[in-house]
């Protein structure tokens, strides 16, 4: 494959593509690093906004939403205007949306802010590795991606810590706000140094921005969410019902749009000619089950901890700190694991996370809100190594059977197919949960409603196992990444 479009030639790499490196990395830092603060900080925000648990479904799910709808658009849009330009636009509005979510006053400002910020990062995440991608030579490129996996997995480890210290030192008497304005001094530099240091590219002969397929894509996604996460709270009136029901007609009408959009002028959201590949087919739906579970997890495991079993958000963030690090372990080995297992490594990492999740549920019926910090130490780094072999291969794996001219939009539609199935996920999982809680629930209540949501997260991954022995067994080649691809991973 050629060189993606608008990179630097090797003899004229730009002298300060290192230091470059580390200035959009730091913006990707920051937005792992306020997904897995928001996990931490959950209880706290409800005592404190006292916000709903539908409210709670939509900080998590309105974030992903936004950012599954608008990432592909992000990544256009670097295209056309200037991959550093819309970088510097992104962070500064994610600087300005972290602003905006630490002054919250209600519950919802705190989700508006939070679809805010969502947006922005669906600006900003494409053109990070895209500036990689331009900016280094084809001999430095994989070390520079290695950078890459690594500060997100130290993002996430971070996040445990300083998250559970900013909540318990209760900064200037503002409580969970500072996991927001943490941002604010952190992202003014970025810009600062992004407009000295970071090269500017585009391409020449970018798509075109699709924005009716944005918009029906939303309506479609809000009509299937919004009676998810608000069905329960106000008690499945019929036309929640209704909505749903419109979910398939609205998903129909933005397939019919995107191929009038394909024969317009050749540049839709969506590329229809990869629902017709079997084994990207697969892989989405190995996607959908996979990570149908992820944020729910977290959601459901630390209100279980702090509301349920008292434990400060300082010790919550401990408990998932074991998960951070098999994660970022098993990133590191997954390509020598795969080497050895193939495409097998996602039965391997999934039966792992099976076995942390089982092993937990057990300790919950077992020991209830009594159970201690070391007991579920273990657990954690099971899931979390288990986790860590699964997604950094399920993109390779599933990329790998589509056509290279098709490889940049089939690693966004895969990447917004992630994003839409954590917020479902939260939204479907997060009302099993809510609903065993109660309004006032006892230390029994949190035991079952934890062991129950944790029985439909097993239940997912044991789908995305069987559906991954379906993947295809050998690809059709070794996909490289692009600018597009990079935004999947």
């Amino acid at each position: 494959m050629n060189a993606p479009t608008g990179s630097l030639h090797p003899d004229h790499a730009h002298p300060q593509r290192w230091l470059a490196l580390i200035i959009v990395l730091t913006a990707a830092f920051l937005a792992v690093l306020d997904f897995f603060i928001l996990n931490v900080s959950i209880p706290v925000i409800m005592a404190d906004l006292h916000a709903s648990f539908a409210q709670i479904q939509w900080l998590i799910a309105g974030y992903g939403l936004a950012y599954a709808v608008f990432l592909i658009t992000g990544g256009r849009l670097g295209d056309i205007y200037g991959r550093k330009r819309m970088f510097m636009l992104g962070v500064g509005g994610f600087t300005l949306a972290s602003a905006l979510c630490g002054f919250a006053h209600s519950p919802e400002m705190l989700v508006a802010s939070r679809v805010i910020q969502g947006f922005m990062a669906a600006i900003m995440f494409p053109q990070v590795l895209s500036i990689i991608l331009v900016t280094f030579p084809p001999e430095e490129k994989n070390r520079a991606f290695s950078i890459f996996g690594a500060s997100l997995g130290m993002a996430a480890i971070a996040a445990q810590l300083i998250g559970g210290f900013l909540v318990d030192a209760n900064l200037f008497d503002l409580h969970w706000r500072p996991i927001f304005l943490v941002n604010l001094p952190v992202g003014i530099v970025s810009l600062i140094m992004a407009q000295r240091i970071v090269p500017e590219s585009r391409a020449p002969h970018a798509l075109k921005l699709d924005l009716g397929g944005v918009a029906l894509g939303t309506l479609a996604l809000l009509l299937l969410m919004y009676p998810l996460v608000q069905g329960r709270e106000q008690g499945w009136p019929p036309w929640m019902f209704g909505l749903l029901i419109a979910f398939a007609p609205a998903t129909a009408i933005f397939l019919f749009y995107e191929k009038w959009k394909t024969a317009r002028d050749g540049s839709p959201l969506v590329e229809l000619p990869l629902f017709r590949d079997y084994g990207f087919m697969m892989g989405l739906l190995v996607t959908l089950a996979f990570y149908g579970g992820l944020s729910a997890f977290f959601m459901t495991v630390t209100i279980f901890l702090q509301d349920g079993a008292h434990f400060s958000a300082t010790r919550t963030g401990y408990v998932f700190v074991p998960f951070a690090v098999g994660f970022l372990l098993a990133s590191t080995l997954s390509p020598r694991i795969m080497k050895y297992l193939g495409r097998y490594i996602l039965n391997f990492g999934a039966t792992l996370m099976i076995t942390g999740l089982v092993c937990i549920d057990w300790l919950i019926r077992t020991h209830g809100t009594t159970v201690m910090l070391r007991q579920l130490l273990p657990m954690t780094l099971c899931y979390g190594f288990g986790q860590g072999c699964v997604m950094p291969q399920l993109v390779n794996i599933v990329l790998s059977s589509v056509d290279r001219t098709h490889a940049g939009s089939a690693s966004g539609l895969l990447t917004t197919t992630q994003q839409v199935a954590l917020a479902a996920g939260v939204a479907a999982i997060g009302n099993i949960y809510f609903a065993l809680l109660g309004p006032q629930p006892q230390a029994a209540d949190f035991s079952l409603a934890l062991g129950h949501s944790l029985l439909w997260n097993i239940g997912l991954l044991c789908v995305a196992f069987c559906l991954a022995l379906m993947l295809p067994r050998k690809a059709k080649h070794e996909i490289e990444a692009t600018p597009d691809h990079a935004a999947a991973v």
